[in-house]
């Protein structure tokens, strides 16, 4: 049960059959901390690529990590659109589908990341093998928001996001504005960060999408403007991709990207 969320978790954690993750008589090098978000679908596909990459002998030098999805339990309320999300981050486009359960409106983000920092964070460091490094945050969609909403806070719990199909939306407040204003000043870690999105999201007639995409375009384009020493950063439209069937290609290629042997970070 979280005191930050009011609200109970369902976490799972995975690491390469090979490594032993406990810290009691651990043995090889300590693991980084890769956050799952959407841990009951995500985490699976996440431990896949981590295991195919690992086995890989054209590239290799996968580093190894410790996957920490987080969700919620069986037959619980889904909280993602709660606790993903900033104030103000729901157009009405979107509100009619995302506002119909009281306990979960959106706008929680800021206790949802107390959670992170504050309460799970400290157990996996205590019971598990692991770096003293940042960890890393994977996210689609409202996952995507929530690591969006991260590294605009410039937490000190994390050092790469994945910013997959981001759910910035046009409201009252100017997210995207936030996010170029924090690209001007110093960042609290050295940062790699992926982010991408499907072609027919951004073009594709339905509303919202839409919106996303050009609020994920104005991201990017902050992002060239940028001249931050302390930011590595790669981006990726996948062509014919929509909101559901870019989700695979495109964290295969973050965790590469971030995790792979050319990550430096």
């Amino acid at each position: 049960m979280s005191k930050e969320v009011g609200d109970k978790m369902a976490i799972g954690v995975w690491s390469h059959p090979n490594v032993d993750p406990l810290r009691a008589g651990a043995a090889g090098a300590p693991l980084d901390v890769v956050y799952v978000l959407d841990g009951a679908f995500a985490l699976g596909p996440a431990a896949t690529i981590c295991m195919l990459q690992s086995a890989d002998i054209v590239n290799p030098g996968y580093k190894p990590v410790l996957l920490v999805g987080v969700d919620y339990p069986v037959n619980a309320t889904n909280g993602r659109n709660r606790d993903y999300t900033m104030r103000d981050a729901v157009p009405p486009s979107l509100a009619k589908y995302v506002e119909q359960t009281p306990q979960i409106v959106p706008g929680g983000a800021d206790k949802f990341l107390s959670f992170l920092e504050n309460e799970l964070d400290p157990i996996i460091r205590r019971k598990y093998n692991t770096s003293d490094r940042p960890a890393g945050i994977i996210g689609d969609s409202f996952g995507g928001t929530f690591a969006f909403y991260a590294f605009i806070s410039q937490s000190k719990l994390f050092n790469r996001y994945w910013l997959g199909s981001p759910g910035i939306f046009t409201t009252t407040t100017d997210h995207v504005a936030r996010f170029r204003n924090t690209l001007k000043q110093p960042l609290v870690h050295p940062t790699k960060m992926y982010l991408s999105m499907g072609s027919k999201e951004m073009a594709a007639g339905v509303d919202f999408y839409e919106d996303m995409g050009r609020n994920y375009n104005r991201i990017i384009s902050a992002l060239q403007q940028s001249a931050s020493s302390r930011l590595t950063w790669s981006s990726k439209v996948y062509d014919g991709g929509t909101h559901t069937s870019t989700f695979i290609p495109a964290m295969n290629d973050a965790l590469i990207y971030l995790y792979g042997n050319s990550s430096a970070a």
